[in-house]
Parts: C-alpha cells; sequence; structure tokens
C-alpha cells in the first residue's frame, strides 16, 4: 500500500540470519517480538563496528509481548535506532495503540523519553480504552489509578465464531480485554500484566511486568520472568526466575539490592532463580502456566 519492499524471513528467526537478511536486504523499518530482538541485539553486540553500520535499520516497531525499557534503550545505545512498540489483539483487528510522542515530548531527557516508549502508546483513530475497578466503575485516566482494561470500537470482535453466546461485550459495547493496565492524562496505556497473571499479595497487586522490566536493565540478565507462588500469610508472592546472557553470572543479594532501588520493597521477589531457558508461546509471550506449574511448590532459600 505505501510502495515498500516487504522482507520476510520465514522460519529463519536464528539472530545470525535475521542479521544477515536485515543487512543484505537494506531493511530500514522491521516488526517483532521482544524475545526475538533481545536475541539478534546479543549478537550484533558481538560484532564489529563497521557490521553495524552496515545496517540500514532506522526504526523497530514491538509487540506480542510487553517491551522492556532496557531493550529501548539496547536499541538507541548500540545502533541508533528508534524502538517503539504497539498494543493490540485478533480482537481489535488487530493494532489498538501506537506508542508515539507529542510534540510536547520532543525536549524530554532521553530516560524519561525512554519510560515514555516503554508505555503501549494511544489508541489509533476508532478505538477507546477504558478502565474498571473489580465492581465495574470507571476509574480516572490520572496515570496512578489501575483496573481491568476495556476496549471498544467499530472493529472490535463481537462474538466468536462457534461460541454460542450472543456478543462478549458488555451492555455498553465494552471488550474485556483480560489485561490490567493504567491510562495517564495524555492517554498513554500502560498494561501492568494480565489479570491471570497479576500477583496479589497481602491484598495488594504486584505487576510482575513492571517487576520483569527492572530485572531486565540489570547486567548480565538476558530475559526475566516473574510469577506469583502460594504464600501461607500473603497469599501469594513474586518469584523471579533469571535467564543470564552466556557466561554472565549473577547473585541473589545484588540482583534484589538492585530491584530495591527502583520498586516498593514489598514487591521485591522472595527469591532469585537462574534458568537455562524460559518457555514462550508461538508469538513470544512467556508461557507463565507452564512456569507456574513447575514452581508452586517452590518455597524461598529451598
Amino acid at each position: 500500500m505505501c510502495g515498500a519492499k516487504l522482507v520476510l524471513p520465514g522460519a529463519a528467526l536464528d539472530p545470525v540470519s535475521l542479521h544477515a537478511l536485515l543487512r543484505d536486504e537494506g531493511v530500514s523499518f522491521s516488526l517483532g517480538v521482544p524475545t526475538v530482538w533481545f536475541a539478534l541485539l546479543d549478537h550484533i553486540a558481538t560484532l564489529p563496528p563497521g557490521d553495524r553500520a552496515a545496517l540500514k535499520l532506522d526504526r523497530v516497531f514491538m509487540g506480542g509481548a510487553a517491551t522492556p525499557a532496557a531493550l529501548i534503550t539496547r536499541f538507541r545505545d548500540l545502533l541508533g535506532v528508534e524502538a517503539m512498540q504497539a498494543w493490540g489483539m485478533t480482537e481489535t483487528s488487530p493494532v489498538a495503540t501506537v506508542c508515539r510522542p507529542h510534540a510536547k515530548h520532543v525536549g524530554l531527557d532521553p530516560d524519561a523519553l525512554v519510560a515514555l516508549r516503554a508505555t503501549q502508546g494511544r489508541t489509533v483513530f476508532g478505538i477507546e480504552l477504558r478502565i474498571e475497578d473489580a465492581a465495574g466503575a470507571a476509574l480516572p485516566h490520572d496515570g496512578a489509578a489501575a483496573g481491568l482494561l476495556k476496549v471498544r470500537g467499530p472493529w472490535v470482535i463481537e462474538r466468536y465464531f462457534g461460541v454460542e453466546a450472543e456478543t462478549m461485550l458488555d451492555a455498553d459495547g465494552w471488550l474485556d480485554t483480560g489485561d490490567i493496565a493504567r491510562i495517564d492524562a495524555d492517554g498513554f496505556l500502560h498494561v501492568t500484566d494480565r489479570a491471570k497473571d497479576v500477583i496479589k499479595s497481602g491484598g495488594e497487586w504486584i505487576s510482575s511486568i513492571d517487576l520483569e522490566n527492572v530485572a531486565t536493565a540489570y547486567p548480565g540478565v538476558a530475559e526475566a520472568a516473574v510469577i506469583g507462588v502460594p504464600h501461607p500469610r500473603w497469599q501469594e508472592r513474586p518469584l523471579l526466575l533469571l535467564r543470564l546472557n552466556p557466561g554472565a553470572t549473577v547473585d541473589r543479594t545484588s540482583v534484589l539490592a538492585y530491584l530495591a532501588r527502583h520498586v516498593a520493597r514489598w514487591w521485591l521477589p522472595d527469591d532469585v532463580i537462574i534458568v537455562d531457558d524460559l518457555p514462550h508461546t508461538a508469538t513470544g509471550k512467556l508461557l507463565k502456566t507452564v512456569l507456574r506449574e513447575r514452581y508452586h511448590a517452590h518455597v524461598a532459600g529451598t
């Protein structure tokens, strides 16, 4: 539609193949899931500066899973590439928001701009967003209140094929996305968790995504996953699983000390486990159902 060449990698999603394809085809704009981008950047970081300069890459979009601020920073610092993210669902056909800053954000300092780009952005034309509390009451778009995210629009799904229910929408036409989110006064969406993944500790919510985003910025960490594990007093407590870069080592105490500088102390994971790999869906999302089953009986220090 826009006259651009379209380059498709097929099944060759390993970082060596992707780098060669980006270089040889002169790709300037690319889209992918965070797990693929992390692997690609790890590979590019091992190459001489001349090989990096040969890339024509200018912008990348990310979706399918929440984008950590550390990934946006790596694109900026390693390649000088602008990294953005978008959010949507198959049910929204599919893009609902795109993270493009306002004109007033041009003068933001680099860290503040990265924090903004780590949100899911503003709605595209035709889409409306709403956040609700447990009783279904609308919550303010103040950047602080978090609630169940609902979406409405002319191309948002009304019903699923083969499902007997007349509609998946509520009385006002809103679809329950299954996400927990905040929305700020400028309309920027920040998805904090899936409703099924949010950790409920002592009656309060802990965002696994926020914890993962901070943990991935720790030196040597390639990927992080946070799940809730049962606790006799607090109902659930967070457990942090880390996959490290090749040759990297980290210790539990240092990781927790780093997290304590960025999140509330009662959010701190009860334990940190180093793993060789983390399971993913076909679209790059962490398979937390598998992780919860695997570690449901884990107790810190055992």
